[in-house]
């Protein structure tokens, strides 16, 4: 049973309500997430006050509907359930329950610890945190979940593979592709593959474009790795360039050309400052435009944040390559992907030579 609400929930009636008839459940195991603020005044940092939870309706109840059938076939249990808030949350208000009724403790041990793991890394909820002086921050993912999340096999860091079945590359600082380009273990916790979004068999480009980041804190790209992977991609290159649009069109140019890429994300560069040339650069190389990509992007974006109307990305097609622009936080990178991504293979297939289907 899946429950997404704003209101509060009681643990004791939950657990009632669940158990009422369930006469051969021998073991009960509930997990209670609760808001929390790990801010260290001494180091200057600023307190948290609240946060704010927002999904995407429909995708993460589904996600969280498939987690639920996974932990029922993976475990003997005998009922389960998880409750999760969105809306603004204070300190020490319950963020998430999940509770496992097992006949044996074992079975609802592992389900509960299963079903949260899963839960912190692949179902899509969105976290702000809001400090003390009013100021609000995204949350990524915590290091502690996906931590934990390795007790599971199939959550675990995938190591690069040397049999060229899957390639994970992050491009040199300096260095061009090929030749330049650093062969390095990528690890990574690998989405649950969407329903209906199949990209196996492409090869991937994430392009960052930034003047402050590097690989180490690339975010965005590190949140479209994810997603790709999910989506059975296994070649994937990534590399982090300068707000140039010169260099930015030739490294598309050669991702496209040389390097034979499928599909080449990039994310950042995409709004109205005086850097943010990524629109200009992918324009330079491209030869045929996708306007319904871009304004879906926009679209979907609005209904998450207004100042998506802001964003001038556009998606294109380089010969049988496609482009598409993303914003450059991981939030609305990540969402904007999602817009699109069902579509992609249909569009590669008709740049290819293909009919509608």
């Amino acid at each position: 049973m899946i429950r997404i609400q704003t209101e509060d929930f009681s643990i004791q009636e939950e657990m009632n309500r669940l158990m009422r008839g369930s006469h051969r459940v021998g073991g009960v195991v509930s997990f209670v997430g609760t808001v929390r603020d790990l801010a260290d005044p001494g180091a200057g940092e600023e307190s948290v006050v609240a946060l704010n939870l927002e999904h995407y309706p429909g995708m993460t109840e589904g996600e969280l509907a498939k987690i639920e059938t996974q932990a029922k076939s993976r475990f003997d249990l005998e009922a389960l359930l998880v409750v999760h808030r969105v809306g603004r949350l204070a300190l020490e208000e319950n963020i998430v329950l999940v509770i496992a009724a097992a006949a044996h403790r074992a079975h609802a041990f592992d389900a509960c610890r299963y079903v949260i793991d899963y839960l912190k890394i692949l179902a899509p909820f969105w976290k702000k945190e809001i400090l003390a002086s009013g100021k609000e921050r995204w949350v990524d993912a915590c290091p502690g979940c996906v931590a934990a999340a390795t007790h599971w096999h199939d959550l675990a860091p995938v190591p690069h593979r040397a049999d060229g079945q899957c390639h994970h590359q992050h491009a040199l600082p300096h260095g061009d592709a090929p030749g330049g380009v650093g062969d390095q273990a990528v690890e990574r916790i690998p989405h649950e593959k969407k329903e209906g979004v199949d990209w196996r068999g492409l090869k991937v480009g994430i392009l960052t474009l930034s003047d402050s980041r590097d690989l180490a804190s690339d975010k965005s790209g590190d949140g479209l790795e994810k997603i790709v992977t999910g989506f059975g991609v296994c070649n994937v290159l990534r590399r982090v360039l300068r707000d140039d649009r010169e260099e930015i069109a030739r490294v598309l140019g050669l991702w496209s050309d040389e390097e034979k890429m499928d599909v080449i994300l990039t994310t950042g560069g995409t709004g109205p400052g005086p850097r943010d040339v990524t629109p200009e650069a992918t324009r330079m190389v491209s030869q045929r435009e996708l306007p319904g990509f871009a304004e879906t992007i926009r679209r979907e974006g609005l209904k998450q944040v207004r100042s998506a109307l802001l964003t001038r990305g556009i998606a294109a097609f380089r010969g049988s390559t496609l482009i598409v622009n993303l914003p450059g936080s991981t939030r609305g990178a990540t969402h904007s992907l999602m817009a699109v991504a069902d579509l992609v293979p249909h569009a590669l297939s008709m740049a290819k030579g293909g009919g509608h289907g």
